[in-house]
């Protein structure tokens, strides 16, 4: 069982050129009974002062009700590829997600775009049942998936089985062409390394950014990551599996290696691929930093604003319930974060110039513009975590195992570091972060591990807060999407179960 946009999973691309205003209007038809609201968030679009277009509820906007409809329209500021998603609980992995395709400029030359390559991870048993196990106190925690799918497809049990159910994604190259391949990782929990048999991967963006190309046979993607590749078809005609082998040392997924998609060559037999992977050891890692090299250069300034977060993971709650908690710079105290859907965020900067007092001091104000702030995460725990921050994209400065050394800060990449919105916390490590305040808005940082960030591995950053208000195009399309949710939720009695985002 799935959730769907416009009855399909993946949904339907969202495609636009670079600089095109782009329109989307999101109408919930889920029903009235299920206790479901929705959102779009557009990932790793910055929404440059279209704050109220982010699509995270309790942050930007009130949870779109059953039978209601809101516009997003927001500017392609940026171009390469990523996907939409629901922000609301457990949505997005449950299929309310799609791909977006900006076209724009390619630091490498290429003949055929492939299209966007969707890598998620899935289960029988939607997520949505099996959150209130993994969240449980006393015999929760990581949870086993079943599989995962190439552009929504694959195939349940053994080649050649009578049993075996669904069927493959496929693709055809063309004899000594080059093939863009838009790889996009839409998992709940599982990093992937993605590869085709016997072909190199030419990697030419990061994310949003267009990075100077580098060649690689396998291609570390872990989750709300996106690489954009050319893969050229210069191997002996014929059919090649293609890999999106999940890391069983970051998540577990029973058929981890059997997540394959088929490229035939035009003119191949069109049979099942005989091809043989390549070696590895199964790892939690990003790409290597030192490959992402932006193709424009930026300078990092030094900090105005540093932010130390430690983060830990405790059922030692009135809940008993597993839930993850961030202390240092915000607070001395361990904090999870909780938002409310009726109240969110932006609502009541533009009604009472105020912020909510739900997020404790995992709000954090940074009242001035052009200014650097630098944010370091670090975690005792052996499990790595995706980091992603709304609004922005920012530079990777440094990583690595351990506890971060503020002493050791000269050690740190300000020249022309990697640029993209998802890194990647390294297991019991840390990682170093920075960008430029430039954008008022209130601003989503979280894990990207679905049950971390509804289970509280999030913080907000709110932006300029003095000009937020006036930066607000529609006040209408916030106000009004609240009074139709908040009528709902009193209807049938629905109040915030998670998070909150």
């Amino acid at each position: 069982m799935g959730l769907l946009v416009n009855g399909q999973m993946p949904g339907p691309a969202i495609e636009a050129n670079w600089g095109d205003t782009v329109i989307v209007r999101l109408t919930n038809n889920l029903p009235a009974d299920s206790n479901n609201g929705t959102t779009f968030h557009f990932h790793g679009l910055r929404q440059n002062y279209t704050n109220e277009m982010d699509g995270v509820p309790s942050i930007t906007q009130c949870p779109v009700a059953p039978g209601e409809s809101m516009t997003y329209t927001w500017v392609a500021t940026q171009y390469g590829t990523s996907w939409y998603h629901s922000h609301f609980q457990l949505q997005a992995w449950e299929g309310v997600m799609g791909p977006i395709v900006i076209h724009g400029p390619s630091s490498a030359d290429y003949d055929v775009d492939m299209g966007p390559i969707i890598l998620q991870d899935w289960s029988h048993q939607t997520v949505d049942q099996m959150y209130d196990a993994a969240q449980d106190g006393t015999t929760g925690g990581p949870r086993v998936l079943d599989t995962g799918l190439i552009n929504g497809m694959n195939v349940f049990g053994t080649d050649g089985a009578g049993n075996q159910t669904g069927k493959r994604y496929q693709l055809e190259f063309i004899p000594g062409k080059k093939h863009l391949l838009r790889v996009v990782n839409t998992a709940i929990q599982s990093t992937f390394k993605f590869y085709i048999d016997g072909h190199k991967l030419q990697v030419i963006s990061t994310d949003f950014v267009p990075i100077k190309p580098y060649t690689t046979s396998i291609l570390n993607i872990n989750i709300g990551q996106r690489y954009d590749v050319i893969v050229e078809a210069n191997q002996p005609v014929g059919d090649y599996w293609m890999r999106s082998d999940n890391q069983d040392a970051c998540a577990v997924i029973t058929n981890a290696k059997n997540i394959k998609g088929i490229v035939h060559y035009a003119g191949a037999s069109g049979s099942t691929p005989t091809s043989v992977g390549f070696n590895y050891t199964s790892e939690c890692v990003d790409e290597p930093l030192s490959s992402l090299v932006p193709v424009v250069p930026y300078t990092v300034g030094s900090s105005n604003t540093e932010y130390d977060e430690t983060v830990v993971v405790s059922a030692n709650n009135s809940l008993n319930l597993y839930r993850w908690y961030l202390y240092g710079t915000t607070s001395v105290t361990p904090e999870t974060f909780q938002s409310e859907w009726s109240d969110p965020t932006l609502y009541e900067i533009w009604k009472n110039n105020t912020v909510p007092p739900y997020s404790g001091g995992l709000a954090i104000s940074v009242p001035k513009l052009k200014e650097w702030v630098y944010v370091v995460i670090e975690s005792p725990i052996p499990l790595p975590h995706p980091i992603h921050l709304h609004g922005h994209d920012f530079y990777i400065l440094g990583s690595g195992s351990g506890t971060y050394d503020s002493s050791s800060s000269a050690s740190l990449n300000l020249n022309n570091p990697p640029r993209r919105d998802v890194a990647l916390l390294p297991t019991a490590g840390y990682l170093v972060l920075a960008f430029q305040t430039d954008n008022p808005g209130v601003w989503l940082m979280h894990c990207h591990i679905g049950w971390h960030t509804s289970m509280g591995f999030a913080m907000q950053i709110i932006e300029a807060q003095d000009l937020i208000k006036p930066s607000i195009d529609d006040t209408c399309l916030l106000d009004d999407t609240c009074k139709s949710w908040r009528k709902y939720a009193n209807s049938v009695s629905l109040t915030t179960t998670d998070s909150g985002v």
